[in-house]
């Protein structure tokens, strides 16, 4: 009895081991500073279609006390971009804080008189000279960027803004410590845009349902122009300090994408398509990825239209060719329904000759070959699916739509 209950304690645990995997939202990367003189580590979540997009570039949210914050600000990029495409799908980095006291005197700035004082101007150097450079160089980072920071973190946010208004396209200040150093940051923002009245940089500032922090104090001297046009303030009365920061990157990054987000959820011709992302392209330089969501919305509201549907598939063409992958394979998996599977064939081989690479092009392909009794066929097909979501780190849910489609080529086979 003793020997078989050790075999089969051994086999649980084998087939445990053999189960079991690990889970990950993102990398650990690093770089030597020069200016810091010392190795500076970083988080990196990186969107669901980064590695399967060819020739796609993604907004990017450079966040401080990043080994604090990583994993919900990954989770809710996640949701926001890669799930509800509220927002443009986008690379997260998140600089490691090296400790308590290190990320302190790295957020702080020096201020003449103030033993507490910190070197924030020498981290924005190193952010700007070193850590920019490194990822747009190693990965596939559109020139849109912000800079997000919570309490000690939101100094650093709004000193860099200050005295850096064209480093980051958006500045996003969690409920800032402005009490630090008798509320020292009302003066550098006295000498600069009180002077002033003006700033090119775009500022979002919110305040959790807490006492002290100098918040209030330093948006009553913000000129009120600025108020107006530049600086954007929200107080979130039913969150305390530790849980305002979700729906601070909610609010600021809802609002940053207003204009990129498609209200409607689709488009009723090729030219409102075009006309939008022209808009889009000019105010953020880049169309970003163009949602799956609009893309099957608009071809379900068109799919009667063959001449204005042609037209759309042109326009994606010219503005964004990954769209033009999704919807000429979501229009093949909808043929495939109909049995119009010449149609659709030919539809996911235009889509292949432009990313030989997208896993969901083969699995409609797979189909359509098992539809036409070519079982052999369709499970190499399906087996080349599910290989290429592997290795382009496909989330699960991905993979289990190309594990049905194996499923039912299993049944007929």
């Amino acid at each position: 009895m003793g020997k078989r209950l050790l075999i089969y304690f051994l086999l649980f645990t084998v087939l445990q081991n053999g189960f079991s995997q690990e889970i990950s939202i993102g990398k650990r990367d690093k770089v030597y500073s020069e200016i810091l003189q010392q190795d500076r580590e970083f988080s990196v979540y990186l969107p669901p279609s980064y590695n399967i997009a060819i020739k796609q570039k993604y907004p990017v949210l450079y966040i401080l006390d990043g080994d604090y914050n990583f994993q919900y600000v990954a989770g809710f990029l996640e949701l926001q971009g890669g799930i509800s495409e509220v927002i443009p799908e986008m690379i997260l980095v998140a600089i490691s804080g090296k400790g308590t006291n290190e990320y302190r005197k790295n957020c702080k700035p020096k201020i003449d008189g103030l033993e507490d004082s910190g070197n924030a101007e020498e981290m924005a150097r190193f952010i700007e000279k070193e850590l920019i450079p490194y990822i747009n160089k190693n990965y596939k980072a559109a020139d849109y960027k912000i800079l997000g920071g919570h309490s000690v973190g939101g100094i650093f946010v709004i000193n860099t803004a200050i005295n850096h208004p064209d480093l980051f396209n958006d500045y996003i200040a969690i409920s800032p410590a402005l009490w630090w150093g008798k509320n020292a940051m009302e003066n550098v923002m006295e000498n600069t845009w009180g002077k002033t009245g003006s700033t090119s940089a775009s500022v979002y500032i919110s305040l959790a349902n807490e006492q002290g922090m100098g918040v209030n104090e330093f948006i009553k001297k913000i000129p009120k122009n600025m108020m107006e046009k530049n600086i954007h303030f929200q107080e979130f009365p039913n969150e305390i300090h530790n849980s305002v920061g979700l729906p601070t990157y909610k609010w600021a990054l809802g609002n940053i994408f207003k204009n990129w987000y498609v209200k409607e959820e689709y488009f009723g011709s090729a030219e409102a398509l075009k006309n939008h992302y022209s808009e889009v392209k000019k105010q953020y330089g880049s169309i970003f990825k163009i949602p799956y969501t609009i893309v099957g919305n608009t071809h379900y509201m068109l799919q009667k239209n063959e001449k204005e549907r042609a037209k759309v598939q042109a326009v994606l063409k010219e503005l964004n060719p990954n769209a033009l992958v999704l919807f000429n394979t979501y229009r093949a998996g909808k043929l495939v329904d109909s049995k119009d599977y010449a149609e659709a064939e030919q539809l996911l081989k235009d889509a292949l000759a432009i990313n030989p690479n997208n896993f969901d092009s083969y699995d409609v392909l797979a189909r359509i070959k098992m539809a036409n009794g070519n079982t052999t066929e369709a499970n190499e097909t399906i087996d080349k699916a599910l290989g290429l979501a592997n290795k382009q780190q496909a989330r699960q849910w991905q993979i289990n739509e190309l594990l049905e489609t194996k499923a039912e080529i299993n049944k007929k086979t």
